[in-house]
């Protein structure tokens, strides 16, 4: 009981309310009110507290399992509770007492300190429901009306933790392209989230434009909270805390945001990021003097400000880092208050290890370390006969080595060139030849964990067997990926602006070139030559996941059969002046990517059309197809009142249709949204594809019969379309490097590579192991042995001949009615067997036990 009080005090009572503010409703002048309903739909509520994982309970042990059995009773009540309690600005007390569960920090071995343990706040599911769905209304609307910088992440919508250090990375090489030099200072507000006053927090939402009776909520939210602490097996008495929003709470991150978001507003606004409480400024001067005066009189202006606002920085986290492509004579110190800081060799921001010259060698070393212990430990868990199966444990290498690995890489790694810095025009290779080398080691141990095989196997054979790339092309695969993700962020991230292909620069005519100054940096940084690996396309908005009033019906209540079945009912029942618009899309074999529509009346074709993409997917076309079915349907509708139905069988793009936009044709759905909310009375269903409806397989011909149409002039690609081409161009440049890389007796074979999981996985682990060895030659044979002077091993098999990994299909002793039949030829049948159609291989050893009694190892 001592320690749970003790870890108590010094990890929810670190702060108290003294340096609150007495009254939070003084007059105030926002710069805008911020709209922000206090209507929930049944629908909103439902997500937001069932549509979550199986999370722990609080102290009333109800968990988010039992309220999904119960939706159906509840609901109702529960929606009015939610509408009523952000109408109203009060958050109920049952749902702010805590029980607060310390956990040790991982690699702390003291445990006497404080900062070793993490407070985990378990608080009531159906309370957090309440949480995430204002939570999530507040992320959303805080990136659209711009209350926060752009460049302060955490809590927010397509907003990654590394995406503040890749800006930063970019802001850096413009710096190094324009010969100046920069000083990053990175600090850490102390307590985070205890830091948060009630009162302030209130003041500052009404600052910022939020309604009045969200400030309430906020405010009740953070008042009258009680916790008790588990340690253990102990349990201290629930008592009340006195400031701080609670650390498991939905809604306290994005709370701790709003309330730093002055912080992002002070000098330099340009040069500072941010993450939760992690927050960096970027100074860039001509001279390192000259940066370190700037980052100083940032960190004194930030002081001063947390002073103000009751918000203290942690002066032991405070770090310093000078960046420049020429070595430095002197490194001056920055001070933060009355301590200075000297510049350290290596820094670590957001798990991004950072160097003065941006090698990121610090960085590949220490997270191929962490990678390499994962891989070392699960060979520890494998061998060549027994425990898991080789499927199972490729799936823990992606999962715990390869992303371990590539940890960051879309911030650090440039690709194979780079352009000179004098001469951005020219490129160089790239100098990641030895960061590629140190995270082959930590993948060569892990391939080894997943395949059953002698360690002298080739490298390229490993690759192949396990499914797995080489790094080069992992780091150039996640690299086209982050590409993709590029182009689906919005305008107002802080990435899609240094993306954006620079302008022009304009020249005056009466002045030489060389004596103008250009406005605009337009220097290919490695961000910005990522962004160049796929085309451009239309950037999506950032909208709010769609809920409806009313519970909508199901698309698909049924299995395919019963579905169109239905559907042919339904068709009959409907009214003569009911117009149905039957749409599809096709993809040709060329990539011609068209739609087509047909328009019925009472059972009757009124009216059709069709046309062509540019470079698109199906999911594009069928939406497209759907728009222009339902403005052709519009043209034709005599009244109002009269019922448009448009039905397509791809059940992705209805969905999309009546809900949420997707990225891809983001503009195509919501133009359909608009329109149907403007016109009335339309609607849209899902009919099963290839069930003989006579107006979908009258679509379905129009539409493919269109890819013969021309191309449209100017038609630019969509985002489904790129980021197929970025799964495709991997699996591409796995099986070009296989079919030059594969050593010579795996070329008889004819094996293709892939980057899924091999079907030879399956199989357990040693019958892998012999097919394996039998395709590398590196196995029980008597001529390895040989090779590598094991005067111990046995070389022949028990009839007398040596053993050779084709002996199991000649061996004597192998009854005839287990043998294979070797034809057309003894060779052809034999690469078959040990390639391919690989089940023949294991069959034959199974059956007549070769390796077990025939022809053992020993």
């Amino acid at each position: 009981m001592d320690k749970a009080n003790a870890l108590r005090q010094v990890t929810l009572e670190r702060k108290t309310a003294e340096d609150d503010i007495a009254n939070a409703w003084t007059p105030v002048s926002p710069p805008r009110l911020i709209p922000f309903s206090p209507e929930i739909s049944l629908d909103e509520a439902e997500y937001t507290t069932t549509q979550t994982g199986n999370t722990s309970p609080g102290s009333d042990n109800i968990s988010v399992n039992l309220l999904k059995a119960v939706w159906h009773i509840i609901g109702t009540h529960v929606r009015r509770l939610f509408e009523g309690c952000l109408s109203a600005g009060h958050h109920p007390k049952s749902f702010k007492e805590a029980e607060v569960v310390m956990i040790a920090k991982p690699g702390r071995r003291d445990l006497t300190e404080p900062r070793a343990w993490r407070p985990i706040s378990l608080l009531s599911c159906l309370g957090k429901g309440l949480e995430r769905l204002i939570a999530r209304r507040l992320a959303w609307a805080a990136v659209h009306y711009s209350v926060l910088h752009p460049q302060q992440a955490g809590a927010l919508p397509k907003r990654s933790a590394t995406d503040p250090v890749t800006a930063l990375i970019h802001d850096i090489e413009e710096a190094f392209a324009r010969k100046k030099v920069a000083t990053l200072v990175t600090m850490n507000v102390q307590g985070a989230f205890d830091t948060v006053m009630r009162n302030r927090l209130v003041l500052r939402l009404r600052e910022q434009g939020w309604p009045d009776y969200l400030a309430r909520w906020a405010g009740s939210f953070m008042g009258g909270r009680s916790a008790r602490v588990r340690y253990q097996d102990t349990v201290t008495p629930s008592s009340p805390l006195q400031c701080g929003p609670s650390q498991g709470s939905p809604v306290s991150p994005i709370l701790f945001l709003l309330y730093t978001e002055p912080i992002y507003r002070l000098g330099n606004p340009q040069g500072r990021f941010g993450y939760a409480d992690d927050t960096a400024i970027l100074s860039i001067g001509d001279t390192v003097d000259e940066t370190t005066a700037m980052a100083s009189s940032s960190i004194a202006e930030m002081v001063r400000w947390g002073a103000a606002n009751g918000v203290s920085f942690d002066t032991k986290k405070t770090e310093v880092m000078h960046f420049f492509r020429s070595k430095l004579r002197t490194a001056p110190a920055v001070r933060h208050g009355d301590v200075e800081k000297h510049p350290e060799s290596a820094l670590r921001w957001l798990g991004i290890w950072l160097d003065s010259r941006l090698s990121f060698r610090l960085h590949v070393e220490k997270w191929a370390a962490k990678a390499k212990a994962v891989a070392y430990h699960l060979r520890g868990l494998t061998n060549t006969v027994h425990d898991p199966p080789p499927s199972a444990v490729r799936s823990a290498v992606r999962a715990c080595v390869e992303s371990v690995l590539l940890h960051g890489s879309q911030a650090w790694y440039q690709g194979r060139t780079r352009p000179r810095w004098t001469q951005p025009t020219k490129d160089l290779p790239s100098c990641n030849q030895h960061l590629i080398q140190i995270m082959t080691k930590a993948m060569n141990q892990a391939m080894r964990a997943v395949l059953p095989v002698w360690k002298t196997t080739p490298i390229a054979a490993l690759h192949r067997e396990s499914g797995v790339p080489p790094v080069d092309q992992l780091l150039d695969a996640g690299r086209l990926r982050f590409s993709a993700r590029l182009k689906s962020l919005d305008e107002a991230h802080p990435l899609a602006n240094r993306t954006r292909p620079p302008r022009k620069p304009a020249y005056h005519d009466l002045i030489k070139r060389r004596y103008q100054t250009q406005t605009e940096n337009g220097f290919r940084t490695r961000l910005r030559r990522t962004g160049e690996l796929l085309a451009s396309c239309t950037r999506p908005k950032l909208v709010q996941r769609c809920f409806h009033q009313e519970q909508m019906p199901p698309l698909q209540m049924a299995s395919k059969e019963k579905s169109a079945d239905a559907f042919s009912r339904w068709v009959e029942s409907l009214d003569p002046p009911t117009l149905m618009v039957y749409s599809d899309g096709s993809l040709s074999s060329e990539g011609a990517a068209s739609y087509g529509f047909t328009i019925h009346q009472n059972n009757v074709p009124i009216f059709d059309g069709s046309g062509r993409l540019g470079s698109a997917e199906v999911f594009d076309v069928e939406a497209t197809g759907a728009l222009e079915g339902l403005r052709a349907a519009l043209d034709v509708r005599e009244s109002v009142t009269e019922n448009i139905f448009i039905c397509l069988d791809n059940l992705a793009v209805a969905t999309c249709l009546r809900g949420t936009p997707s990225d891809s044709s983001q503009g195509v759905f919501l133009e359909f949204q608009a329109l149907a909310a403007s016109r009335g009375a339309i609607h849209v269903r899902w009919v099963p594809e290839h069930s003989d409806v006579p107006g979908n397989e009258q679509a379905d011909k129009l539409a493919k019969a269109a890819s013969s149409l021309p191309e449209p002039e100017g038609a630019r690609p969509t985002l489904a379309y790129l980021r197929r081409i970025a799964r495709q161009k991997p699996k591409e440049a796995f099986e070009a490097w296989w079919s030059t890389s594969a050593p010579e007796h795996y070329k008889r074979l004819n094996l293709k590579a892939t980057t899924g999981s091999p079907p030879e996985l399956s199989l357990p682990r040693a019958a892998l192991h012999h097919l394996l060895a039998a395709r590398s030659l590196h196995g029980d044979f008597a001529a390895y042995h040989e090779r590598f002077d094991h005067v111990d091993a046995r070389l022949v098999c028990s009839c007398g001949r040596r053993k050779a990994p084709d002996h199991i299909f000649y061996c004597r002793k192998i009854p005839p009615h287990h043998r294979m039949r070797l034809a057309p030829s003894p060779n052809a049948a034999v690469n078959l067997a040990i390639g391919k159609d690989f089940t023949k291989y294991i069959d034959l050893s199974k059956d007549s036990a070769f390796f077990g009694k025939i022809c053992p190892r020993y």
